[in-house]
């Protein structure tokens, strides 16, 4: 759609990224950049928690609401192109149905289950990947009438990418824990996604994580219940979730015994440790960076981590740059101080009582 497009997207996110917006607004933002430079009519873009690649919040356009359930397990359970897992490890995070299919879209499922009744010509898909840590996917619907994605949206889609995953990554590291220390909610959920019986706040945990594209239950946690219910190993399963306050929670699903597809839900506002590794995720650090830092936090030096990981000194030296550079601080001491002043003092604080 020419360079003045795509100068316009890029922008855009630059200058979403500067006024340092929240993740719900920083994935509205993206949505408007990717309408700058590709042609499409629906669309639904998510964070995801690295740790299970399922949603943790997102925003959708055009999509019903009765499309969350069979968007998810086609996503989860069926075998298709393009899977965003598949493109979390692939060496080129974008790809298209029309592409992947040969022009016979008929073959994907996805396109059978979700798109057949409307005229689609195309799914562009992308993953948003820093390092090893997936940070968020998109999948963007083209009307019929606009044909397939042409090369030169691909080239775009391609360059913006990396764009999104930094201003992704960037707004994801900054993790809001400000809300009143809420307890523990447990729901329980018939095969049929029905809520069976909840304890006293399941309401409000609901209303804070649903968005205006589901129903009653909202996306991420549906695809959480889906997973764990109908995976190819049924098990317990435990994923991070944000709500529409910023605040981040731990979900726990677990089937439920002799009630097949039952499941039980346990909402917790997620702990210190969850709130520092999505902060170590949002620096898109690799591995081997993420085992480091959680030696530098414990005091180890360069010559002790190097023997603790059978590295050279030189190497972990090497990494420690790396590590500073993508998180921004300039020494061990700025690093540690930002992991304890931003997600381990306010939980110390409401822990900690006072007497005398």
């Amino acid at each position: 759609m020419g360079v003045t497009n795509f100068i316009r997207a890029r922008d855009r996110l630059l200058s979403a990224d500067a006024g340092e917006l929240a993740v719900g607004p920083v994935c509205e933002e993206i949505v408007h950049a990717f309408h700058d430079i590709v042609i499409f009519d629906k669309c639904a873009l998510m964070t995801t928690d690295p740790e299970t690649l399922l949603p943790a919040s997102g925003v959708v356009e055009g999509f019903a609401s009765e499309a969350c359930a069979p968007f998810w397990d086609n996503e989860l359970l069926d075998p298709d192109f393009n899977k965003f897992a598949q493109l979390a490890r692939s060496h080129d995070p974008v790809a298209t149905l029309a592409e992947a299919t040969d022009g016979d879209l008929i073959r994907s499922p996805r396109y059978e289950k979700l798109y057949a009744p409307f005229s689609v010509s195309d799914e562009l898909r992308a993953a948003f990947v820093a390092g090893n840590t997936c940070v968020g996917c998109g999948a963007f619907v083209r009307p019929g009438e606009a044909g397939v994605f042409s090369a030169e949206e691909l080239v775009d889609a391609r360059q913006l990418v990396p764009v999104v995953t930094t201003v992704l990554r960037r707004a994801l590291g900054r993790v809001t824990d400000a809300a009143p220390n809420e307890p523990p909610v447990m729901i329980i959920l018939d095969a049929n996604d029905e809520i069976t019986a909840a304890t006293p706040g399941a309401a409000q945990v609901l209303e804070a994580l649903r968005g205006a594209f589901d129903g009653e239950l909202p996306a991420q946690v549906r695809a959480a219940a889906t997973k764990a219910r109908w995976g190819r190993v049924t098990t317990n399963l435990s994923t991070r979730i944000r709500d529409s306050r910023g605040i981040w929670l731990r979900l726990h699903v677990t089937p439920v015994e002799g009630e097949l597809g039952s499941v039980a839900l346990l909402f917790e506002r997620a702990r210190p440790n969850d709130l520092a590794r999505i902060l170590l995720d949002s620096y898109g650090l690799t591995q081997r960076e993420t085992d480091i830092v959680l030696l530098l936090a414990r005091g180890l030096s360069a010559k002790e981590i190097a023997a603790e990981l059978a590295l050279s000194p030189h190497t972990v030296r090497d990494h420690v740059k790396s590590i500073y550079d993508k998180a921004g601080v300039n020494s061990r001491g700025e690093l540690v101080a930002t992991l304890f002043s931003n997600h381990v003092i306010h939980w110390l604080h409401s822990a900690v009582t006072t007497i005398g």
